[in-house]
């Protein structure tokens, strides 16, 4: 019998999470989100960033 394949989601960081990351402030983090540069998840109030998106922000600034 064949068992259905589950997702392997990758859990959401919270902007504490991109802030540690980062070493920044938690006021740096939301800067960047509100500049457009870091996308997030939004659901309600809750406020999200995928791993994928912080690793290709990281990417992108690495030759500034």
């Amino acid at each position: 019998m064949m068992r259905p394949k589950k997702h392997a989601f990758e859990p959401l960081l919270t902007i504490e999470d991109v802030a540690a990351v980062l070493q920044c402030s938690l006021k740096t983090v939301q800067r960047r989100i509100d500049a457009g540069d870091l996308p997030v998840i939004r659901d309600g109030r809750m406020v999200r960033v995928h791993p994928a998106d912080l690793d290709r922000y990281i990417k992108q600034r690495r030759g500034v």
